[in-house]
């Protein structure tokens, strides 16, 4: 049985991870006609991975020291394409490409409810991944 606390922390980071993909495509950062096909065939290969990942853990194959994994370079690559010092597309950036306040606090506010989702998942991933190893004994064999 999945855990429940993990699963909704998977859950958010992607329902969060979806709501920022949709921003991209409707802000026009594609702009370029061959950046679509970049963009289709990455986004495919994305959530072609989420799916498979999702199947094979509620079918118990993988567990939380992967998705620890899965976070932490999540919000590792979220930070260098957002929140780094070098970043072109930082929060207050994004804020300011929508004419609505209101559009620009949502859109810029994914980003941080994003990075927030999945550093929660890696350390929680990677607690409950320590925690299970140290509770499960080793069988002698």
């Amino acid at each position: 049985m999945p855990d429940k606390t993990l699963t909704v922390l998977v859950l958010a980071a992607i329902a969060f991870s979806a709501a920022h993909d949709i921003d991209h495509l409707l802000s026009d950062d594609f702009s370029q006609p061959s950046a679509w096909a970049i963009v289709a065939g990455f986004l495919s290969v994305k959530y072609a991975l989420i799916v498979a990942a999702l199947y094979f853990y509620f079918r118990g194959k993988i567990g939380p020291k992967f998705w620890a994994v899965i976070g932490a370079l999540g919000a590792a690559a979220l930070w260098f394409a957002h929140l780094s010092p070098g970043a072109e597309q930082r929060p207050s950036n994004i804020y300011a490409m929508y004419g609505s306040p209101l559009a620009g606090l949502i859109a810029s506010g994914l980003v941080y409810a994003m990075m927030l989702s999945l550093v929660a998942l890696a350390l929680y991933g990677g607690w409950r991944g320590v925690w299970s190893a140290v509770r499960t004994p080793r069988q002698a064999g």
